[in-house]
């Protein structure tokens, strides 16, 4: 559903709002594009308003679009979405149609990381997202055997020579499955992560002439970092 990059500013919904109000002067493209900001993590999330409103309508019919991982003392699949995480969705989409002037919304105050980690999994688009069992949980997969995708946009001329189109590829999404969960979950197998992959991005990828090229590998890693 989105691309994510990590950096920090001042006062992210001023600044974000600013730059959406004048995207959206600039071109209809932008319509649609607002800013989810949550204050507890103070992490903020650039959606696209429309499709995450018919996506909230799919998950009301079914919500198994995304594989949630729960992470206890050993991982498990959850049979479905949080309801929590659900619930914060359907708000999410409430608030759109109701305000849809607006470019910048706020999520309610208190969301902890067993409802933020698979919420931002979610949003940003994992076919994988961990669901940790408390708010307090620190220690999250230590020395498990993890299979690790790298999912990278790259112009769709340069798929056959990817080493050398190296300063034209961004990588779009990175995550991991604990590789237990592929032994008894055939859905969960490299080659069926990277399927489901290339078959969510490759259409709107195609459009903007551009192909998905998705690294496989096997790490263990003494903690990971949600």
């Amino acid at each position: 559903m989105a691309s994510v990059d990590a950096f920090t500013v001042q006062d992210p919904i001023d600044l974000f709002s600013r730059v959406l109000v004048g995207l959206r002067s600039k071109s209809a493209t932008f319509a649609d594009i607002v800013l989810w900001y949550d204050p507890s993590s103070l992490q903020s999330f650039i959606v696209n308003s429309r499709v995450l409103r018919a996506f909230a309508r799919t998950l009301l019919e079914d919500n198994a679009a995304v594989t949630y991982v729960l992470l206890g003392g050993f991982p498990t699949l959850l049979n479905c979405m949080p309801k929590t995480v659900l619930d914060v969705i359907c708000a999410m989409d409430a608030d759109m149609v109701e305000s849809q002037a607006k470019v910048s919304f706020s999520f309610v105050n208190g969301l902890t990381q067993e409802n933020l980690v698979p919420l931002a999994a979610t949003l940003i688009g994992y076919p994988i997202a961990y669901v940790p069992i408390s708010a307090d949980q620190t220690s999250f997969l230590s020395g498990q055997p993890l299979d690790v995708y790298e999912a990278i946009v790259v112009p769709e001329a340069s798929c056959i020579s990817s080493l050398q189109s190296s300063n034209q590829s961004h990588t779009l999404l990175k995550f991991s499955c604990p590789c237990l969960m592929a032994e008894t979950n055939c859905e969960l197998s490299p080659e069926c992560v990277i399927k489901r992959l290339q078959s969510q991005f490759q259409e709107s990828l195609s459009s903007i002439g551009s192909s998905l090229l998705v690294h496989h590998h096997v790490e263990i890693m003494d903690r990971v970092a949600l």
